[in-house]
């Protein structure tokens, strides 16, 4: 099969290129790995530099042989005749394309999400072949997931959503400025990618609309029943089944379900702070999760209660509308420098993406391998640092003088640098991407920072040091229930509530499965939220995969119940704490929603993504008792 490919389109597509990837394509097009070796070499790869710090003449060169080699290929062949590496060979490439020499724990994992050993990533679906069914609640990001997943496996699947559309947390986070904070083309399926993201970090409409595409695309409608709520949950031994509460559309429902997996979340339960006289408020007041569709904002006197990841995402996009912004904030956050955050992505991108075979596969690889477990180990805890400053190892203290003198750079009010600068360790909180936005904000006129919570309300607005504050609008970016996991659902799997049992310190084997509730998964459940790296959506492909495993085995052994064993769970949870209690997350001058009401973490993972990998495409039937 021939292609036609223009020289000049060729060309011109190339200088919008990452060139570290461009020199591993010639693999692919000369069919000869040595031509790395004549190659200038990339830098070690840090996240979110694409170029491997290669100099402008460097890059000239990798252009002027890929011109040469890649349309001479489509001169004389087409994609069908593209070569394609042994394992050993991806191995040398993937050590030439992130400048340093790729760890073999984790090839495995990098070979798996790169796939490069065809172009259609999409297999086929498989008919039920049993009458066990699983009830997914939710359909996010996850949920959708789990559908395709299961649907491939042959496993039958029905969709519980309680909103009246899919899309989760891209459906109902609508709020000005909502956006994606990692690079689209590692935060998407690795198996639906999607050339024609607008942006590198896409905002909310963009998001909800490739999860309608892959939603449709799958054909998940069919078995998707919305604005169904599930309410009670209790696993009935002597029918080796849940016993499902639901209310749809206003009508209850009750019926028996073999297996269920959650995917409802952690960031879904909207949390507004204990506020005195909240009720006596009289203007707008909302939760950033749920934005009117009226305009609350144009010409009002508006306050922004938080200043964590939505609030940095607001305050950009009102503050030159509102007569006067103030924002409520308790304690600042740390931001990692990143010009590309609002930056668009060119149409010949685009062209790169989807028409240069493996071009997307390797750029894939390039935002992940950096994006994965590099920032890990200025995560743990130096006992023997001593340093008087706010950090806890020397890396970690390299970071807070890079992104302190970050954000001083873009400061010309002196009076916001100790409102602003934080006091806690990097990475302690959750870190929040800067293309200089939020600063720049802060320094408008119509706009006031206030180093402090919200204790009272009254009829007109906020009282503040003991002084009335009128607002007309007052916008809680104040985060979630994320440590009530499954709420509002009550869940008895035979020995109790859920929450009775655990309140908020849950126990649980890998986030996903628990041995108090039988024929129960959960995907982005304790412990799995993604702190130092990687894409929730990598943790997501990882957990579903597992479930899968874990059904299959039950049908191909006729079992009707799977319980993962108590010691098994418990051995896993302590290595979960003991390894906590040495990172930053657990540091005692920080406090944030990973932790719980003792400042234990439970959201949050601190496993490098090949271990977690590794793990989960594994499944042990030892662990589990049938």
């Amino acid at each position: 099969m021939n292609v036609n490919i223009s020289k000049q389109t060729l060309e011109r597509a190339l200088d919008s290129a990452s060139f570290p990837v461009v020199a591993a394509l010639l693999v692919h097009f000369t069919g000869d790995i040595s031509i790395l070796d004549k190659l200038p070499r990339p830098n070690q790869a840090v996240l979110g530099e694409t170029q491997g710090f290669l100099s402008n003449e460097d890059k000239q060169t990798i252009k002027k042989i890929a011109a040469k080699e890649i349309y001479k290929f489509y001169s004389n062949f087409g994609n069908d005749d593209i070569y394609v590496p042994s394992n050993e060979e991806l191995h040398k490439m993937m050590n030439f394309i992130v400048g340093e020499t790729v760890s073999s724990d984790y090839i495995p994992m990098m070979l798996s999400d790169l796939d490069i050993s065809s172009h259609d990533l999409n297999s086929g679906f498989k008919p039920a072949n049993s009458s066990l069914e699983v009830l997914i609640i939710g359909a996010g990001m996850s949920g959708i997931l789990a559908a395709i997943k299961l649907a491939e496996r042959g496993i039958k699947f029905k969709i519980y959503e309680k909103n009246i559309d899919l899309g989760g947390t891209w459906y109902e986070n609508k709020y000005p400025g909502s956006r994606v904070d990692i690079a689209n083309h590692f935060y998407s399926y690795s198996f639906e990618e999607n050339h024609q993201w607008s942006e590198h970090f896409s905002q909310q409409p963009e998001l909800l609309d490739y999860f309608k595409k892959c939603f449709h695309k799958y054909d998940i409608q069919k078995t998707t029943y919305f604005e169904t709520q599930v309410t009670d949950m209790k696993f009935d031994d002597s029918t080796k089944a849940w016993e499902v509460d639901s209310i749809c559309k206003g009508k209850s429902n009750k019926e028996m379900i073999n297996i269920v997996v959650s995917c409802v979340g952690q960031l879904n339960q909207p949390k507004i702070p204990d506020i005195k006289d909240l009720d006596k408020f009289s203007g707008n007041m909302f939760h950033s999760s749920k934005w009117p569709d009226s305009d609350v904002i144009t010409k009002k006197k508006v306050a922004v209660v938080g200043s964590g990841a939505s609030a940095f995402q607001i305050v950009p996009s009102i503050a030159q509308s509102c007569e006067e912004l103030t924002i409520f904030q308790r304690s600042p956050p740390w931001m990692f420098p990143n010009p590309k955050y609002h930056e668009r992505v060119d149409e010949e991108k685009k062209w790169l993406l989807e028409n240069l075979p493996f071009y997307s596969r390797w750029y894939r690889f390039l935002l992940f391998y950096p994006g994965s477990d590099q920032l890990l180990d200025s995560l743990f805890i130096d006992p023997s640092w001593k340093a008087n400053r706010d950090s806890i190892n020397q890396q970690n203290d390299e970071m807070r003088e890079l992104f302190t003198a970050a954000m001083l750079s873009q400061i010309s009010d002196k009076s916001l640098i100790d409102k602003v600068i934080p006091t806690y360790p990097p990475f302690g909180k959750r870190m929040l991407q800067d293309n200089g936005a939020w600063l720049e904000a802060l320094h408008l006129p119509n706009v006031t920072l206030l180093s402090e919570g919200v204790e009272q309300m009254s009829a007109k607005g906020i009282v503040s040091s003991k002084q009335e504050l009128e607002f007309d609008t007052v916008i809680f970016a104040t985060g979630f229930k994320a440590q009530d996991f499954f709420y509002p659902i009550n869940i008895d799997g035979g020995l109790g509530n859920f929450r009775s049992i655990y309140k908020d310190s849950p126990q649980s084997y890998l986030g996903i499965t628990f041995s108090s509730m039988p024929n129960f998964f959960a995907m982005y459940g304790p412990g799995t939220n993604l702190a130092h790296a990687g894409s929730i959506i990598f943790n997501s492909e990882c957990q579903i995969n597992y479930i899968c495993s874990a059904i299959e085995y039950m049908l191909n052994n006729d079992h009707k119940v799977i319980r993962v064993k108590a010691k098994v769970e418990k051995d896993y949870q302590d290595k979960f704490d003991s390894r906590h209690e040495k990172m930053v997350w657990q540091d005692e001058r920080v406090s944030s929603w990973y932790q719980n009401s003792k400042g234990k973490v439970v959201t949050t993972s601190p496993w490098r993504l090949v271990e977690y990998w590794n793990w989960t495409n594994n499944f042990n039937a030892d662990e589990y008792d049938f």
